[in-house]
């Protein structure tokens, strides 16, 4: 998932979370609703005036649109394996690493 679509997703939870279509998240933003759907599947991302407005008229920070829960658990998951993986011995280590790479397959 390149960065358009990971933030395009992120748009489409707040839209949704707001109970809007995309007609009126386009409303509010003074755009064409063709712009909130291209935003949404991640072919665009949106002006950061419009961005700026959808905020402000939603009552959240323009930070919000950047908050990935997603990437969040994807680092803590990341940084407990790697707790573990610290922990072992030489040998759990070489038996962990064949295991991940059967998990692979």
């Amino acid at each position: 998932m390149n960065k358009k679509e990971i933030f395009g997703k992120r748009f489409k939870e707040i839209r949704k979370k707001f109970g809007y279509t995309q007609e009126k998240m386009a409303e509010i933003a003074g755009i064409e609703p063709q712009s909130i759907s291209k935003i949404e599947s991640g072919k665009n991302f949106p002006l950061l005036t419009n961005l700026d407005k959808i905020a402000d008229k939603l009552g959240i920070e323009m930070e919000d649109f950047f908050y990935y829960e997603h990437k969040i658990e994807h680092n803590r998951l990341r940084g407990s394996l790697l707790d573990i993986f610290d922990s072992l011995e030489q040998t759990d280590k070489e038996k962990l690493l064949r295991i991940a790479r059967i998990m692979k397959i």
